[in-house]
């Protein structure tokens, strides 16, 4: 009996050390808002508490302390960041990316609709204010020289931190959240207008989880719980954002009405895409890429190794910890039967991914362009009814950028069909290198390709045609070291007009203007003068769609 006592003794005592919970503190990026809705929800509703850690939520505001710096002070254990975090390990700060919440950033240039500003361009000259250091709003500052507008000429004025100041004439444009400040002009019944970083190419991660590089070595099994569980919680949070705006009024901002939170809530769903990406996601790619815009800005001097920037919990787990095998040890026997079934429920779960990575791989093989990776015809024309469909349901503008490459046949005379299809391969490339991440391009056939820009107008779709050739002319095809093949390229710009009764009617208009594009001389983009014309009849649709099949 006394080997029995000694082991009820040791499963009380491995109880006791499974019940205490670990003492966790998070920086939150800004006051309470619905900014943080996922960790409210995974505090209240208990999803900390069932992976065995105790929350610290800690408000944020002026003049107080970032979450970057605390984290790598190791004051507190993780922190709510901007995408310039990625400048501060480039700098040598011990910062560790565990997830991006948002996949686009929320941060918007906030302009009076009265002012007359429409675009980046307005803004050379004009009065600027922001409450965020320049270091945490690269996404606002790369459109400038992008679009050859120097930084240096940019007119600052001292924040007010408060949209006031926008309203009062304090300022031409108001650095803002572009789920908080357009709601106070909305409410105050003031016309305004937003111009987006991503309207010109700059697309970065938004409210990003950071923890530091020791805490993610040593205990990764503990970041990977606050990870899961955060994430469990933006996941119900935005699947019920009536439900959350009250529990947020109710517990952490009581001065919001539930309006303004529900208006949070819907613009940062659209942020995070929930549907279309899972929450957290972070590409390494796209990490490189918000990393070399820093370089070019200024804001570091070297490029970094990102290798050891992404949070990996497989990458250094943390020494045995004999006290816990003692207890796994002990519970084993007891617990073999619950054993099986999880390693029985693993293996399903690990079949039912394996047939959905099938699945999604059958299905990207189907939309995609075997050589060029591009969409192929078939995503390009589904593609473009839905995004026809819904430019007419919420009146927003829609155009379409049709390329052909110049002298292509040439091409192949000269070198061959493989280097065609080299070559085709680098436009495609380009092209999907070139594009916004809402943007989408399609092969239509041979060396044809389609570009759609839900959201732009023609004159946004003219910078982007412009773009294109401006990268094409700098980044010509390296045949071998001794001998380069300068691409040209031929564009037909429009855009949506209301005459416009269907995609086909858009795509013909594109291809009869890339045809005169090409008849007065290639190597130029042609656009329709007016965008009211009237559009083609079926039976030019039918004969276009018939060439562009052959």
């Amino acid at each position: 009996m006394r080997w029995v006592k000694a082991l009820f003794a040791l499963l009380l005592l491995a109880s006791f050390g499974a019940s205490a919970l670990e003492q966790v503190r998070v920086q939150l990026r800004w006051k309470h808002q619905f900014q943080f809705a996922g960790y409210y929800v995974a505090k209240e509703y208990g999803y900390y508490r069932d992976a065995g850690l105790d929350v610290t939520l800690l408000e944020n505001g002026p003049g107080l302390p970032g979450g970057i710096s605390e984290v790598a002070n190791n004051q507190v254990e993780f922190a709510v960041a901007g995408a310039g975090v990625i400048a501060a390990y480039a700098e040598g700060q011990p910062v560790v990316a565990v997830a991006a919440i948002f996949q686009h950033s929320p941060l918007v240039w906030l302009v009076l609709e009265k002012s007359g500003i429409k675009n980046l361009h307005d803004l050379a000259g004009k009065r600027l204010m922001s409450a965020f250091p320049q270091e945490q709003m690269v996404d606002l500052l790369a459109p400038f020289p992008m679009e050859s507008i120097p930084l240096d000429t940019l007119n600052w004025v001292p924040s007010e931190f408060s949209v006031d100041a926008l309203i009062k004439g304090h300022t031409d444009a108001y650095a803002a959240y572009k789920s908080n400040e357009p709601f106070v002009l909305r409410q105050k019944g003031i016309g305004y207008r937003l111009i987006e970083p991503r309207t010109y190419g700059v697309d970065f991660y938004g409210d990003v989880i950071i923890t530091s590089r020791e805490l993610a070595y040593r205990h990764p099994g503990l970041v990977e719980k606050f990870r899961d569980a955060t994430l469990h919680g933006w996941r119900t949070a935005l699947d019920n954002i009536d439900g959350t705006a009250r529990l947020i009024q109710s517990k952490y901002a009581p001065q919001k009405s539930l309006e303004q939170l529900r208006f949070e809530g819907q613009q940062i769903r659209e942020l995070v895409i929930p549907d279309m990406v899972a929450i957290g996601h972070m590409n390494q790619g796209r990490w490189e890429r918000i990393l070399d815009l820093n370089q070019q800005l200024g804001l570091i001097k070297d490029k970094a190794d990102l290798s050891g920037f992404l949070f990996n919990p497989q990458a250094n787990k943390s020494q045995w910890n004999w006290p816990a095998t003692i207890f796994a040890l002990a519970f084993m026997g007891a617990l073999m039967v619950l054993y099986q079934f999880r390693r029985l429920n693993k293996r399903l779960r690990l079949e039912v991914a394996r047939r959905h990575e099938i699945e999604q791989e059958l299905r990207s093989q189907a939309y995609t362009d075997p050589l060029t990776g591009t969409g192929n015809r078939r995503a390009l024309m589904e593609v473009g009814h839905r995004s026809f469909a819904m430019s007419v349901r919420d009146q927003e503008p829609l155009s379409l950028i049709m390329v052909d490459v110049d002298h292509f046949k040439r091409i192949n005379d000269s070198y061959g069909h493989d280097i065609g299809d080299l070559v085709l391969c680098h436009l495609g490339e380009v092209l999907r290198h070139t594009i916004r991440s809402d943007d989408f391009v399609g092969r239509l056939g041979g060396e044809e390709f389609a570009i759609l820009l839900p959201g732009s107008g023609v004159e946004s779709a003219m910078a982007m045609a412009r773009r294109l050739k401006n990268r094409l002319s700098v980044h010509s095809f390296t045949l071998n070291p001794h001998e380069r093949i300068a691409i040209s390229v031929s564009a037909g710009v429009v855009a949506r007009g209301d005459e416009d009764s269907c995609f086909e009617q858009m795509l013909s208009r594109a291809d009869c203007l890339l045809y005169q594009a090409k008849a007065a001389g290639r190597d130029q983009i042609q656009r329709e003068s007016t965008l009211d014309e009237t559009p083609l009849p079926p039976s030019n649709i039918a004969l276009i769609k018939d060439r562009q099949k052959n």
